[in-house]
């Protein structure tokens, strides 16, 4: 009797330190996910100053390194949007600058310049859908931003022309593109999900991609 009473007791042990051990990995697991935000343990694939959209309820992150002048980030801009509305819940979405042309920093001050405003999402959208116009081959249009942004509603461009001459903006970039050397990433857009990168830039891939990692 004694000797069932010390198999129940140690199998009880057993099964109390199963459930501990199961709760802790869970709940470390999280609070890395929410650490990423808060520092820089996520680098070189996410930074704390980076852009960041989504609720990550599922701790899945993608990384897209982009160029506001490039002409396949505009292009693929559409299906990053789409990937995004679908599983905003799941994910977050962080956003790399890899400033390859020649109005690249320029644009990107003012796309983090909106930022300051809650506009960010909504200044992206315009000077993509507008690029063919500013970033004309050749003829490159950078000022015409200013009026092509004033569409964005509630965004004050005086104050996006002050904000946007702020130094960090640059240092912002200058890591941006260490990590991107880091990674091997030269051209955009590059996408990562999780660590993993985007080999062919397709809805389809992405999603296979994204799932694989959601539901693994």
């Amino acid at each position: 009797m004694k000797n069932k009473k010390i198999v129940v007791v140690s199998l009880l042990i057993l099964v109390l330190g199963f459930i501990f051990a199961t709760y802790t990995f869970k709940n470390n697991a999280n609070n890395k996910t929410q650490n990423i935000t808060a520092n820089d343990s996520g680098a070189p694939y996410i930074r704390a100053h980076s852009p960041k959209f989504g609720e990550n309820k599922k701790g899945v992150i993608v990384v897209e390194f982009l160029d506001p002048e490039c002409e396949a980030c505009a292009a693929f801009h559409p299906i990053v949007k789409k990937m995004f509305k679908e599983n905003y819940e799941d994910i977050s979405l962080y956003v790399r600058y890899l400033p390859n042309h020649k109005n690249s920093r320029f644009v990107v001050k003012l796309l983090e310049s909106a930022r300051l405003q809650d506009k960010y999402n909504e200044a992206l959208d315009v000077i993509y859908s507008t690029q063919n116009k500013w970033a004309a081959h050749n003829n490159t249009k950078p000022e015409l931003l200013w009026e092509f942004l004033s569409q964005v509603e509630g965004l004050d461009i005086e104050k996006l022309k002050v904000d946007s001459k702020k130094e960090s903006f640059d240092k912002m970039m200058d890591i941006d593109i260490q990590d991107a050397r880091t990674l091997g990433v030269r051209g955009t857009p590059s996408i990562f999900v999780n660590g993993k990168r985007l080999d062919v830039l397709s809805y389809r891939t992405l999603i296979e991609l994204l799932e694989s990692e959601l539901y693994k």
